[in-house]
């Protein structure tokens, strides 16, 4: 996300990402794939194709590419899960207050402030 918010409107291929940042091709067709279905990239085909931002970087935040992957904020399982000990278990406020704050944090970091 962060080579296509420097690349500003030209498109780029997953096999340049994957060069430039030394990722799995592989990897990057699954992540982009996940990207593309949450509308946070489009794909443009044909010689000079690739994807490209479907919006600005500046209304990106990492907790919406964070979900577009499906990639879990929280810190432990049982804050996002059902957990029968939940009403019982001391650290559970704990541990809800700390993945709100986190979920909180990485909302208000946009990929714009990546690329400065």
């Amino acid at each position: 996300m962060i080579v296509l918010a420097k690349e500003k409107d030209k498109t780029c291929s997953i096999r340049v990402i994957s060069e430039k940042e030394d990722i799995s091709f592989g990897y990057l067709e699954k992540i982009f794939s996940k990207l593309e279905k949450k509308g946070l990239v489009l794909s443009k085909r044909g010689v000079s194709g690739g994807y490209i931002l479907s919006k600005s970087p500046e209304k990106i935040s990492l907790k919406d590419i964070l979900d577009a992957v499906n990639e879990s904020v929280f810190m432990v399982d049982c804050v996002n899960k059902y957990c029968p000990r939940n009403s019982t278990c001391g650290a559970s406020k704990a541990w809800k207050k700390v993945n709100k704050q986190l979920e909180e944090t990485l909302s208000s970091i946009k990929l714009s402030q990546l690329i400065k």
